[in-house]
């Protein structure tokens, strides 16, 4: 459905009690009940394995055969074996239960049902407090602080800071936003701005003027992201390794062997009694294919499981032991795990027009935090002045053009959008601001420093001059596939609007006029990406719209014919320890590969001394693939 048609007919949740009961049957309760056969079922799984119903047979054979010594040693190994994993499959399961069962009380919006046609239409709706495994899909939920989600919903009202390292292993909280109306079709998977994931913790629910912050249930139980992962973890996809089907290879073979023996010594059973012969017949087979074979294999992953923790090393898929020793590529991620967490601001370089037809590239600055004259804040000649030059626009689009936010006086967000923000000395402020007045659609405010911030042009407007503030109106999310996110912002000084955009540096040169792109760019930018830094390009435009326009625009309409403002420059350093792993990998004869982004160049800002080209063996791939599809 379209965004526009789920408001319009979602907005006041499910009418009957009827329709609810019908999609409570359809739907089942709203929890995550994994299924749970007992310590006997789990044995007795166990024990139906093909390997163990071989060993039973075994040792049955070396019982009659008078072979009791190492029939009674199989049998102690086997039953030890299935034990243990009987224990570890029990642990396990009641993990995956205790980790997805959930219940809390949520609020979710009724209607009070009454007889008459007149009296429906006149429904009034109230929040209810109930069980969340009453929910169902149609039902319209309060999103309040400290709700921990047990179900997949859509915002419809307010925004929303959501922690989801739980699905996603993020640390990092993630603003939601309502849902916009426009025909554009939903999608729990792909619209993940505006989509609260079941399992995620949320950090703060911020209503719009009077109204709650709410949510449109969309999926509960198994059919959520979470249910998803549960259902991946008890139901995972099989893994074909080559040691398993030579496991199996190897069976066959012994077993082709102990049957050709057989066929070879049919002659000769006339001469013995039947009953011995085929004692002989099925102990050939059973010394070419060893019945203690899996035992003896759990007992070695067992062994190396005990001795990986030792060293502070676990493993969640023990069959993945087996597989160690045969690992000849070791492919690695780039951030966070060959080099550190966060980004580093390296430096500004800053594009200014010289005439109507020209741009150039200025010095390299490390700081922009003289950009603007401390007296453009206070002097409203030298803000007219300086407003419109390239680097003022540069710090300005640098402090708005993030997803940033405050969570109990905290800035949180993208670690790139904080370095980005924290490069310009300015603040950033979210004022509570309700009611009919138009700068509610102002989701924040930024600006110089703390001492700048004045409110008093509110009380008195005629007699204080308005603060440097710049209000953000509207903001279009970051889009992988549109490389680039932009914000609309206002000055509080001025009645103008202000489109910033900041993304890859070849996108936005796309979109930039060309007069307003250095002709040096390219070089430019390859003297930093070589570096092994990482680049962003930044720019700009004015618009000439109100605040209700701002609203409804599509960023296609505003995302063009941009001015290029310049590049923002960061660095990305190795951990302490990536060097020395690198090398002692080398040193195996393993061959070390970094898989990163589109852009290939920006590997590392501190190259890796002795083992450099490891880092760029991925970049080397690729070239060689180009290679060969243009041949």
């Amino acid at each position: 459905r379209s965004y526009t048609s789920i408001h319009e007919e979602y907005s006041r949740g499910i009418r009957s009690s009827v329709e609810r009961a019908d999609k409570l049957a359809l739907h089942g309760a709203c929890q995550i009940d994994v299924p749970y056969k007992g310590v006997w079922g789990i044995f007795i799984d166990e024990v139906l394995s093909p390997f163990y119903l071989f060993q039973v047979a075994s040792v049955v054979l070396w019982v009659t055969d008078a072979c009791y010594s190492y029939a009674v040693l199989i049998s102690l190994m086997s039953i030890g074996s299935i034990i243990a994993e009987t224990v570890e499959n029990r642990r396990n399961i009641l993990k995956v239960r205790a980790m997805s069962a959930y219940e809390c009380t949520v609020n979710v919006l009724r209607e009070a049902e009454e007889d008459s046609l007149v009296a429906k239409e006149r429904r009034r709706a109230e929040f209810v407090t109930m069980s969340s495994t009453e929910l169902v899909p149609g039902d319209i939920i309060e999103i309040p602080n400290g709700l921990k989600m047990p179900c997949d919903c859509v915002l419809l009202h307010g925004s929303a800071i959501v922690n989801e390292a739980m699905l996603t292993g993020e640390s990092i909280p993630v603003l939601k936003t309502s849902l916009p109306f426009n025909n554009d079709i939903y999608n729990p998977d792909n619209d993940k701005k505006y989509t609260i994931y079941s399992g995620t913790d949320v950090l703060q629910g911020r209503p719009v003027g009077d109204s709650k912050t709410c949510a449109l249930v969309v999926r509960t139980g198994f059919t959520t992201i979470k249910g998803s992962l549960v259902r991946y973890i008890l139901y995972p996809k099989p893994s074909k390794f080559s040691f398993g089907s030579d496991t199996y290879k190897y069976i066959a073979v012994m077993f082709c062997i102990s049957v050709i023996g057989v066929i070879i010594q049919l002659p000769r059973a006339s001469d013995v009694e039947t009953v011995i012969f085929v004692k002989r017949c099925l102990d050939l087979i059973t010394i070419m294919v060893p019945p203690a074979l899996p035992t003896i294999m759990f007992i070695g992953t067992l062994v190396a499981l005990t001795r990986l923790k030792e060293r502070g090393i676990f493993c969640i898929s023990p069959p993945r032991i087996n597989m160690a020793g045969k690992v000849s590529v070791f492919c690695f991620d780039k951030t966070g795990t060959l080099t550190e967490e966060g980004l580093s601001v390296y430096g500004v370089r800053t594009a200014a027009m010289i005439s109507e037809s020209q741009s150039k590239f200025g010095k390299f600055h490390t700081s922009v935090k003289k950009f603007q004259p401390t007296k453009m804040y206070k002097d409203l000649k030298v803000f007219d002045e300086y407003k419109d030059k390239s680097k003022s626009l540069m710090v300005e689009c640098l402090a708005s053009c993030h997803a940033l936010t405050r969570v109990d006086g905290e800035i949180i967000g993208d670690p790139l959008d904080l370095e980005m923000f924290k490069s310009t000395g300015w603040v950033l402020d979210e004022p509570d601001v309700g009611g009919d007045d138009p700068n509610e659609m102002i989701s924040a405010f930024v600006m110089p420093n703390e001492h700048q911030k004045n409110y008093d042009w509110l009380i008195e407007p005629e007699n204080c001059l308005k603060p440097y503030q710049l209000g953000v109106v509207r903001r279009f999310d970051f889009s992988s596939n549109l490389q680039r996110m932009s914000v609309i912002v206002k000055n509080l000084r001025s009645s103008q609007f202000r489109l910033y955009v900041k993304g890859s540096p070849e996108k936005l040169v796309e979109l930039s006029k060309p007069e307003s792109v250095p002709g040096n760019y390219s070089a430019i930018l390859a003297k930093y990406t070589q570096k092994g830094c990482r680049v962003i390009a930044l720019a700009t435009r004015m618009l000439n719209i109100n605040y209700y326009q701002c609203q409804k625009v599509s960023r296609e309409l505003v995302e063009k014919k941009l001015t290029f403002l310049g590049l923002l420059v960061l660095q990305n350093k190795l951990k302490e320890g990536t060097e020395a792993v690198i090398g002692k990998l080398q040193e195996a004869l393993i061959r070390t590969i970094m898989l990163t982004g589109p852009c290939t160049l920006p590997v590392s800002y501190t190259h890796l001394r002795a083992h450099e080209t490891s880092l760029h063996l991925v970049c080397r791939l690729l070239l060689e693939k180009k290679k060969k599809k243009k041949k």
